[in-house]
């Protein structure tokens, strides 16, 4: 069994973690801002709206294995600083129009998708960096401290973010969020760690590429984790936006109304986040992880059927169905994380990280773009149905795979999953 250890010893791993913290308050921000941003101050359609959203999600299908390429042959580092200040530049660009009245719902997808994909060059680096900056057995502490602190944020940001828009107006919440990717590009700048230099590749890009699809697909585990974060993605995208439409839209105090029943989500990931390893302690890595996604994946259907309203009664069944969903999410994500982390060579990581999110987000930008069809053709509480429904499902991959019976985070039935040749 792997020995746990505390990772807050490493004061670069606390800039790395301030880093990541900023950078979620900031998500939970623009989750809200951006959306009613297009809603309210541009008077956006819900078909237009799906376009934003698609923009948004749609650099993950067409950029993630050939960027994955690139962070498997760049110091990772570098890449993570220059996506952050990307990221604040092109949001101070959209609040800084919209404040004068020149923004437009085209200019708005087009920066969309820039955020996009400089969001995905930031997760990828991620992803690979944080081995580096802390011992193997220092990642599953490091992991979950993340998790857990993105699940807090989500409780106190889905709240900051619906005030801030409710008080300030989407357009100055717009700007915050760009302000809080500067504060993680300055933490990241005074990371100490030290990456080696990157040999060329001989193999092309397009190789490379393929090698780490091949191998995501070829690894019984990843494959069956990528396969869970697909399906639960596009059915959560189509949920998502069926709820945005039909609170913000039905009810006056919509962003703030939104931003608290989100925040029941972030209390239950908080939580989930913090039992997780105490979880598989007790039960076994294969038990507590399907546990979990049973709990997280079911609750938002029940929560739907149980509503189907902007009521207040319905509201709190909303809340009570997110913070259960919460806990199990919280569970899972801090356990598959470390495990995929853990699961290939570190010269693939890079690239099978890249696969997994070319599949698991790429999975967003169709759901957009279903949600906005299923919305306008059937109505938001129809579509948030359907869409978690398809939530419910994604935990088939998981309980049918070799997944449930790891016991520890070190019994990989696959450890050395071979790459294509």
């Amino acid at each position: 069994m792997t020995k746990v250890m505390s990772a807050w010893s490493s004061r670069d791993y606390r800039r790395v973690w301030g880093a990541s913290t900023a950078g979620a308050v900031g998500g939970e921000i623009g989750e809200l801002a951006l959306p009613v941003l297009a809603l309210v101050t541009l008077g956006a359609s819900a078909q237009e709206l799906s376009w934003m959203r698609t923009a948004t999600f749609l650099p993950y299908l067409l950029l993630t294995l050939w960027l994955g390429v690139v962070v498997d042959n760049r110091r990772r580092r570098p890449l993570m600083i220059g996506a952050e200040v990307g990221r604040a530049a092109l949001l101070v660009a959209v609040g800084a129009l919209a404040l004068t009245g020149q923004l437009s719902v085209p200019i708005l997808v087009a920066a969309t998708f820039g955020v996009g994909a400089l969001a995905v060059l930031h997760m990828l680096a991620d992803f690979s960096f944080l081995p580096y900056v802390v011992s193997p057995g220092q990642l599953p502490d490091a992991n979950a401290r993340i998790t857990a602190t993105q699940s807090a944020v989500g409780i106190g940001g889905s709240g900051l973010g619906g005030a801030l828009v409710q008080a300030v107006t989407a357009p100055v919440a717009v700007l915050v969020n760009a302000f809080t990717h500067l504060v993680s590009a300055l933490l990241l700048r005074r990371v100490r760690v030290e990456e080696a230099a990157v040999e060329p590749a001989e193999a092309g890009t397009l190789a490379q590429a393929k090698e780490g699809l091949v191998t995501m697909l070829r690894h019984r585990v990843v494959r069956a984790l990528a396969a869970e974060a697909t399906v639960w993605n596009l059915g959560n995208e189509v949920f998502m936006l069926a709820l945005t439409v039909a609170v913000v839209g039905g009810r006056s105090d919509g962003p703030l109304v939104l931003g608290l029943v989100l925040m029941a989500g972030g209390v239950g990931a908080f939580v989930g986040a913090s039992l997780s390893a105490r979880l598989t302690a007790r039960v076994g890595y294969g038990r507590s992880l399907v546990g979990a996604m049973l709990l997280g994946n079911t609750a938002p259907l029940l929560g739907v059927v149980l509503s189907g309203s902007t009521s207040l009664r319905s509201l709190i069944v909303l809340g009570v169905a997110f913070l259960a969903s919460g806990v199990g999410i919280g569970v899972a994500n801090s356990q598959a994380v470390t495990v995929r982390q853990l699961a290939v060579p570190e010269r693939l990581r890079g690239r099978v990280n890249s696969a997994y999110r070319l599949l698991s987000w790429g999975a967003l930008s169709v759901g957009a773009m279903l949600a906005g069809v299923l919305v306008t053709l059937w109505g938001p509480w129809a579509t948030a149905v359907v869409g978690t429904a398809l939530m419910t499902l994604a935990t088939l991959p998981v309980a049918l795979s070799p997944v449930r019976h790891m016991r520890d985070l070190d019994d990989d039935p696959e450890p050395a999953a071979a790459p294509a040749e």
